[in-house]
């Protein structure tokens, strides 16, 4: 027999080890997880990523994309003249995809893909300018312990930049917003990506995650000095920046 698959809600569960839940489900959607992103933000997950690329990258920056998935906000990165992105991710099925990109847009020369996990770089102390992730900081357990590597790895000044979902506050627009994570993108992602539960893991990672205000208070107990806080897609999604502040 295979192994049991936990549902999305044993996945917060003190039996169940969340990043193992994680890491084997983004390997097992890894062939339709662009297709899905497509059709859960109609397209705008390209100009998000382009949006937190173009807030802090500067020529010859050296990224390190953590959560990479199949690339796209490293070539976000290269797109903004970056000398070198560094993707990182630990689901593995992802990293050929973004390889395969890579090669399309003719950055392959550029473009880094390892197996890695984000509370543990193997990246050497103050050696990069940038620290990204879309929709990843979410789906770390230990979000401090991804902060203390993106200081480590960051150089004095070096930025740090997340794209994420953030918990949803009352709104007049809430009830909609529900409806369509918690009941329309689950049936279509189990119809899209064949994983009876990746998509229903999608809403509630959301519900036990933290609002933005939350998320900017560990990036400030972390030592960032936070610059950017945008709100997007009717506050749905926060892009946050913040620089790790030089020597003095």
């Amino acid at each position: 027999m295979g192994k049991k698959q936990h549902s999305a809600k044993e996945a917060f569960t003190p039996s169940t080890n969340r990043a193992n839940y994680v890491q084997n489900m983004f390997g097992s959607i890894a062939n339709r997880y662009d297709f899905m992103n497509s059709i859960m933000t109609g397209g705008q997950h390209h100009f998000w990523r382009r949006l937190a690329a173009e807030e802090v990258v500067r020529p010859g920056d050296i990224v390190v994309d953590v959560g990479c998935g199949t690339g796209d906000l490293s070539f976000a990165c290269l797109q903004q003249s970056a000398s070198q992105a560094i993707g990182i991710d630990f689901a593995r099925p992802m990293l050929p995809i973004a390889l395969n990109k890579a090669k399309k847009l003719s950055v392959k020369d550029k473009f880094t893909a390892t197996v890695g996990d984000a509370t543990s770089l193997p990246i050497a102390n103050e050696s990069v300018d940038i620290w990204c992730s879309a929709f990843v900081i979410r789906n770390i357990p230990d979000m401090d312990a991804a902060f203390y590597e993106a200081w480590r790895i960051l150089k004095p000044g070096g930025k740090i930049a997340i794209l994420e979902i953030t918990k949803m506050q009352p709104s007049l627009l809430r009830p909609l917003i529900r409806l369509h994570f918690n009941h329309i993108v689950p049936l279509i992602g189990k119809i899209i990506s064949r994983h009876n539960t990746a998509y229903e893991y999608l809403p509630i990672s959301v519900d036990k995650f933290e609002t933005r205000e939350e998320l900017c208070a560990r990036l400030d107990n972390a030592g960032f000095n936070i610059s950017i806080v945008r709100s997007l897609m009717c506050k749905t999604i926060t892009l946050l920046v913040a620089t790790k502040p030089k020597s003095p």
